[in-house]
């Protein structure tokens, strides 16, 4: 405590107080400061494809970002990002990271404290609607008609699903028509009949259809144009370039027939179906005529079309 020596008592009283209030104003100016608590992203923007500007929605630990529609999502964003005042942020603003929902940025309070975001993409693609032509067979085509759908096979995908849940991909390659409401795609060689779903995945968005049945191809059968005749006891070849006939052994007939027109009577004689065609054994007693075109049957004795020559045939001799 300090005492003035002069002046009256009372005044020296008045000056000692006010110099107690002084020296304890000074002593509490020397306290530190609270540190921030404050851990929030307040604003969290990326560009789209085109350069527009998205702000995301922070919903809770969220990071929610709505991708405009029809635009190929990205891998990767560079976010910029505002976070409380005092606070840092890791991944700092700036940085690439991947646009996906394992990516997570760490707000750090001036104390210390810490919380954590997870970054939630939203594609904001409408999903895909489609209907199937049922008509599929081996080795054709599978035809789709629908909106929605994003013409790019780099964001586009088809396949089919077996009955083993297998996946069977149908490559970009292979889409013959290919639009916003149409798509037209070749099937793989090796897909055989049965029962498969039909999987599409447009702009990450996925829609299973189905299953639908998957026939057997139409058959294929010709004479070959360098077979000019043929005699009588020996075998006639018609040839499936495709294979088809292999499909048929157990629908056709083991009788076909030709019609004569001299006579107006059917000649029939036995055939074998193999896996590469028919093969047609002329009896010995056949009439000596022109081969032009030989009606085949199914099991029911039903016709099932024939194989046709027209103009030269093919000559029985003896």
């Amino acid at each position: 405590m300090i005492y003035f020596k002069s002046g009256r008592p009372g005044i020296t009283r008045i000056f000692s107080i006010l110099l107690v209030i002084a020296v304890l104003a000074v002593s509490s100016c020397k306290k530190e400061y609270v540190k921030y608590p404050y851990n929030e992203i307040e604003q969290f923007t990326i560009q789209d494809a085109t350069g527009v500007s998205l702000k995301a929605t922070i919903l809770g630990n969220d990071i929610i970002v709505y991708y405009p529609p029809f635009q190929a999502v990205p891998d990767f964003i560079t976010p910029q990002i505002t976070v409380s005042d005092q606070a840092v942020v890791q991944p700092a603003s700036g940085t690439k990271v991947a646009f996906k929902n394992s990516t997570t940025f760490k707000v750090k309070a001036q104390d210390g404290s810490v919380k954590t975001y997870t970054l939630k993409p939203m594609p904001n693609n409408p999903q895909p609607v489609f209907d199937v032509d049922p008509a599929i067979r081996v080795w054709s085509y599978v035809n789709l008609s629908g909106e929605y759908l994003v013409p790019d096979t780099s964001r586009t995908q088809l396949s089919l699903i077996d009955k083993n849940n297998k996946e069977i991909k149908i490559s970009g390659a292979s889409f013959t028509t290919f639009t916003a409401t149409h798509l037209v795609a070749n099937l793989p060689l090796s897909v055989d009949t049965g029962n498969y779903k039909i999987k599409l995945v447009t702009n990450g968005q996925a829609v299973i259809k189905g299953p639908f049945h998957i026939d057997i191809p139409y058959l294929i059968l010709a004479i070959p144009e360098n077979i000019k005749t043929v005699k009588r006891g020996q075998d006639l070849l018609i040839t499936s370039a495709d294979g088809s006939s292999k499909y048929y052994k157990n629908i056709l007939d083991s009788k076909a027939s030709v019609y004569n027109s001299a006579d107006g009577k059917n000649y029939s004689f036995d055939i074998t179906i193999t896996d590469t065609g028919i093969r047609a054994h002329i009896p010995a007693d056949f009439p000596l005529l022109n081969i032009q075109s030989i009606n085949i049957f199914d099991k029911s004795g039903n016709s099932y079309g024939s194989v046709d020559r027209w103009g030269d045939g093919v000559q029985v001799t003896e």
